[in-house]
């Protein structure tokens, strides 16, 4: 008696514990924050992480940790964050308040008369502001060396105090040269551009007048010229006045080397003749001039793009390209040119790509190199390379060239295929390294060979750079290093390149390993994790170094491997010493990601979620011994009603096994009979750990909203054959979800599918095969697969025939091969099929699937007259990307689930639509109770 009155009033307290727990609505999406822009000082001794409201329509903070002394230090709508070198400052801006700045744009102000960004200095030593400044526009702070921060400043409406004189000068932004340590400051007026070197206390700067030419309106600007200015003595010096336009300053690192572009003369900016400058010990060399002999012919300098030295600072890096020859007829007037677009059925471009690309091929030019000891031009590439790979810092001795050109015309209908050459970089020379080959190599840090992951074979291969010998490197290994599960039309990729480690050998990776290969193929390889594939754990390297992306990171010189359990989703993190692995970090219920590493110390910050726990950042120190979590984002999140994830397992109704995800209520009940949403998307098993903070949708149900609102969400993974996409889906959700009716909780008439781009076409697809759902929500769904087979995708104007050949679509067959199954895959063809009422969202500005196929969808059920909505948001993109059209589209998704699922009323947009007349003004969110 005693124990069964202990077990209900433990079954009280907790139900009366989340019965006081707040149900998510949309209303409290503005609280959660979300954290960006995370750095750690070179030393380890600071990490500074930016948090912002995720909808935007709130404020922030920076936050401050000081790992040695554990303090940490919050400051309001902080960002854009600096690190001094020494670690005694941090600078960063900060953002008026979301009120204020929404107040002032209701008032209507203009940009320019609204509240400006402000400048605030941290004292790191004694933990507080050490100064700030208001009114600014941007800042930089040295790389190498401390001491001062460079401040440009808007030119001011009221007075300023820092500007003491009244002239032309003042009406214009200008900079501060700051002391930190003094807080002097220096002022330049009518700042235009500056640049600071890296390691040489140098800043060079040009200043303009900001005057248009009276007889000239569509020239540009006057420079009034480019200055040198030492950080140390505070004197500024002339280097070169006179010219029209002084832009795309550059330095080396040391300070000692400038390079800049100039335009000699007032001309329509339309024939502007660029000339390429070098200065150094207060020499000013002309190296390109607007006869540009030293270019190739009937080449010009560029001057979109700025020049680079190379870190010893020998070679100057700069742009040009073949002139460009018009023939236009001056003598006709602007209504009398046509507008038209010339298909050329050999373009190797078409005109949808062309016109996506047109600032980028309009700009495009090509990269040759001045060496100033030798007093010589080095052209690196010619116009039939389209890339070159290679670190800009490094004189490496050879670069990779890359060009798709020859494959330009498949690119419509295939994969993208090129070529790739090695170059020699002292004389230009190139040779062919690869032909028609998908993926890129990766070069050795002792610049001999090239690595290579070769799609045909399925193996990886050295390159020898002088000799172009071509040696498989793992044809001996027993195991696959391709994609083993790969599901699409095409050769599998690679499971990937885990950088080189320390002794310059390559670490790769198999479906659960990672190999040590020796480039000269004269080592036998070694499996250096040894037990992944046998415990089903997947290991992975970091590269966590950015000026050395392709080396792999290592923690007290030994090497640093995660681990993923492919059973429990777990994250772990292990080292390799001795050839062993040691265990650092146990893996646990818990996603651990996003690491970072500080430059010259053993310091990583990494963040660990699981769906109840937000991502927040850890620190780590002395080789992972000593673990802390320094952030705590959204602490609010205990006063709601929150819910649980767990791994669902099941067969399909061809015998695969399949994995999903459950999300459940936090009072669940076995008892209780819930609605369930299923959303899909490809395999998403692996993100079991994955934490969901609410948030408006882009696209997609939220799975902390729903079951904060008493629902299930179901995730199934998909697995497909090739020419049966919509089958494939059949398959694995709707047996997934039958299997899942089977647990007893699961309200079998209130179920719903929901899904955004591939999973939109799926849900399209299954309401024609299927009466199983109550109803379902489909975003920028293909429905009519013939016509989506020679669509374009807008945003990057690519033909979208290679999906369905080669990629996601998954038919394996051009639309005349394979018309029976692109028509049995269409959901357009099956709508007389269709019981199932239909929410679409596809927007007008979608630039992956046509919006043409949420209209043909639409009107289809229309003419059938089956109940179907179609939301189009205006100026929009696949995903949604405006705040709030995110919030509307969440009001009006779970307004049509809830009216379906739960018998709420239907809003008004549901019964009578949303008149053009009324578009603004009412929105349709009015329930009718009638």
């Amino acid at each position: 008696m005693i124990h069964r009155a202990i077990t209900f009033l433990f079954f009280f307290s907790v139900t009366l514990s989340f019965a006081q727990k707040k149900v998510i609505t949309h209303d409290d999406y503005d609280l959660w924050k979300s954290m960006s822009d995370v750095k750690i000082s070179k030393q380890g001794k600071l990490v500074v992480s930016t948090i912002k409201t995720s909808t935007k329509m709130g404020d922030g903070y920076v936050e401050i940790y000081n790992t040695i002394s554990g303090k940490k230090f919050t400051f309001f709508n902080g960002y854009e964050t600096s690190i001094s070198h020494d670690e005694k400052y941090v600078v960063f801006k900060r953002k008026p308040a979301y009120q204020k700045t929404r107040k002032e744009k209701k008032k209507k102000l203009k940009e320019a008369n609204r509240t400006k960004d402000a400048l605030f200095i941290y004292d790191v030593k004694n933990n507080k502001i050490y100064d700030s400044i208001l009114n600014v526009k941007k800042y930089k702070l040295p790389k190498e060396y401390s001491g001062w921060v460079v401040i440009e400043k808007y030119k001011s409406k009221k007075k300023d105090t820092l500007i003491k004189i009244k002239s032309k000068a003042s009406k214009q932004n200008y900079a501060l040269v700051y002391t930190l340590n003094t807080k002097k400051k220096d002022t330049i007026y009518q700042i235009k551009d500056f640049v600071l070197s890296n390691k040489g206390k140098q800043l060079y700067y040009t200043t303009s007048s900001k005057e248009q030419p009276k007889k000239d309106n569509v020239a540009l600007p006057r420079d009034n010229g480019i200055y040198k200015y030492n950080l140390t003595s505070g004197i500024s010096q002339t280097i070169d006045e006179g010219k029209y336009i002084y832009k795309k300053l550059a330095t080396n690192d040391t300070g000692t080397e400038l390079s800049f572009i100039a335009i000699k003369d007032s001309v329509n900016i339309e024939y502007l003749k660029y000339e390429l400058y070098y200065f150094k010990d207060n020499q000013l060399k002309k190296i390109v001039d607007s006869s540009v002999k030293h270019l190739n012919d009937h080449w010009e300098l560029s001057g979109q793009q700025t020049p680079f030295f190379s870190e010893s600072g020998n070679r100057l890096y700069f742009y040009s390209r073949p002139m460009k020859q018009y023939r236009k007829d001056t003598t006709l007037l602007e209504e009398e040119i046509p507008q038209v677009d010339v298909w050329h059925w050999k373009d190797k471009m078409i005109q949808p790509e062309q016109k996506s690309k047109f600032k980028e091929l309009n700009k495009k030019a090509f990269i040759s190199y001045f060496d100033i000891e030798r007093n010589a031009y080095v052209h690196l590439q010619d116009k039939d390379t389209d890339d070159l790979i290679f670190d800009k810092k490094k004189e490496q001795p050879y670069i990779f060239g890359a060009t798709s050109s020859p494959y330009d015309v498949q690119r419509s209908w295939d994969i993208t295929w090129k070529d790739f050459f090695v170059i020699d970089s002292k004389t230009g020379k190139k040779r062919l390294l690869l032909k028609n080959t998908a993926l890129k190599p990766f070069l050795s840090p002792d610049y001999k060979y090239g690595l290579h992951f070769d799609i045909n074979t399925g193996h990886w291969f050295s390159l020898d750079l002088k000799t172009l010998t071509k040696t498989n490197l793992t044809k001996e290994i027993p195991v696959a290093f391709y994609d083993e599960e790969n599901d699409r039309p095409m050769l599998p990729r690679p499971y990937g390149f885990g950088g080189f480690d320390s002794k310059g050998y390559a670490l790769v990776f198999d479906k659960y390993d990672i190999w040590k290969i020796a480039l000269n193929g004269k080592e036998k390889p070694i499996n250096i994790t040894k037990n992944g594939r046998k415990n089903n754990v997947e290991y992975r390297t970091e590269r966590l170094d950015s000026e050395n992306k392709n080396n792999a990171s290592y923690s007290n010189k030994k090497l640093v491997v995660t681990s993923f359990d492919k059973s429990t989703k777990a994250s772990g993190v292990f080292v390799l010493e001795k050839d062993k692995l040691v265990e650092k970090i146990k893996a646990s219920d818990f996603l651990i990601s996003s690491f970072k590493k500080a430059k010259n110390a053993d310091v990583f910050t990494y963040r660990k979620e699981n769906f109840k726990t937000y991502p927040d950042l850890h620190v780590s120190k002395n080789d992972f011994t000593t673990v802390k979590k320094i952030t705590q984002i959204n602490p609010h999140q205990e006063n709601f009603k929150w819910g649980t994830a767990e791994l669902f397992s099941w067969k399909a109704y061809d015998g695969t096994l399949l994995e999903g995800i459950i999300y459940k209520p936090q009072d669940f009940d076995p008892s209780k009979k819930y609605p369930m949403i299923t959303y899909f998307y490809e395999k998403r098993s692996d993100t079991y750990h994955k934490h969901h903070a609410p948030q408006p949708s882009a696209s997609t149900v939220n799975a902390a909203y729903l079951v904060s609102n008493d629902y299930i969400m179901f995730v199934p993974d998909i697995v497909y054959k090739e020419g049966k996409p919509g089958p494939s889906a059949y398959n694995c959700i709707v047996s997934g979800v039958e299997a899942v009716e089977e647990l007893g909780y699961v309200d079998s008439n209130n179920l719903a599918i929901q899904g955004q781009s591939w999973g939109g076409y799926q849900v399209a697809y299954l309401i024609t095969v299927t009466n199983k759902f109550k109803t379902a929500m489909a975003g920028a769904p293909v429905s009519n697969m013939t016509s989506a087979y020679g669509g374009i995708r807008w945003q990057s104007g690519l033909s979208r025939a290679f999906q369905y050949e080669k990629t996601q679509s998954r038919i394996g067959k051009n639309l005349w091969e394979g018309f029976d199954l692109y028509i049995e895959n269409s959901p357009l063809f099956g709508i007389p099929k269709i019981e199932t009422p239909l929410l679409m969202m596809h927007n007008d500005k979608d630039g992956a699937v046509p919006y043409y196929q949420g209209i043909e969808m639409f009107m289809g059920m229309r003419r059938l007259q089956k109940p179907v909505w179609l939301l189009v948001y205006n100026d929009e993109a696949h995903n949604l990307r405006k705040v709030k059209n995110k919030k509307d589209l969440s009001i009006r998704m779970m307004q049509f689930f809830d009216h379906y699922l739960k018998d709420q009323p239907a809003p008004e947009w549901m019964n009578k639509g949303v008149p053009r007349i009324q578009k603004g003004k009412d929105f349709g969110y009015g329930l009718d109770k009638g």
